[in-house]
């Protein structure tokens, strides 16, 4: 992460200097999105589309920048325990399947296929489940509810959205885990250029605290 001189003196918390939690606040937003979409009474049941496939990508994406983080990081602490996170995701597969079954793989058959596992169906009250493609007047008498569900593979099933925020943790876990092995706090302010802690004032207060007595 390389930001002109003038931002010497502007702080952000650790966690920002990596592209991969950059990317995966972006998907944290999508995942957000898709969520609030699917409860309006205005939603199109094709839109969902275009928000899962955006928020898969960004999720598969953060990962994939570990490998930019490794090279581009300030910290060489950082940087060492980010690659060693992703040798780990790696080499043990069978340990991180929310990526390799899902965030990948979903991703890929985007890419390659434009097909996706998820898709949508209706819930009633009593538990059963209607067919996707009704429009939302149609469903309106008997107090259905649109849900998003995965077909085929490891989760076949399973709740998508709910899914989505799974992979969303599964991959801060990743890069907080890395942060802290490398002596940091996730959430603690570094400078934009020299990655220095805000300087302390006399009495213990610093730059940011405002407790500058």
């Amino acid at each position: 992460m390389t930001v002109p001189s003038q931002y010497a003196n502007h702080y952000i918390p650790v966690k920002f200097f990596l592209s991969s939690y950059r990317a995966l606040s972006d998907g944290r937003n999508g995942i957000r999105h898709l969520g609030d979409q699917i409860t309006q009474a205005t939603f199109l049941l094709s839109e969902w589309k275009v928000i899962w496939i955006g928020t898969c990508a960004l999720l598969r994406t953060a990962i994939d920048l570990f490998q930019v983080d490794a090279k581009s990081c300030l910290s060489p602490a950082i940087r060492h325990e980010i690659s060693v996170e992703w040798k780990a995701i790696k080499d043990n597969k069978e340990d991180h399947s929310i990526f390799w079954e899902f965030l990948r793989q979903e991703r890929d058959n985007i890419i390659h296929e434009y097909q996706w596992r998820a898709y949508e169906t209706w819930i009633k009250p009593d538990g059963t489940f209607r067919d996707g493609g009704l429009s939302l007047l149609a469903l309106a008498g008997d107090d259905a509810k649109l849900v998003l569900l995965m077909r085929g593979g490891p989760f076949v099933g399973r709740n998508s959205l709910d899914l989505l925020h799974e992979g969303a943790d599964w991959v801060e876990a990743r890069i907080f885990a890395a942060i802290r092995r490398a002596g940091f706090d996730p959430e603690e302010s570094r400078g934009l250029v020299h990655f220095q802690s805000p300087p302390t004032f006399k009495g213990g207060g610093s730059i940011l605290s405002g407790d500058n007595a």
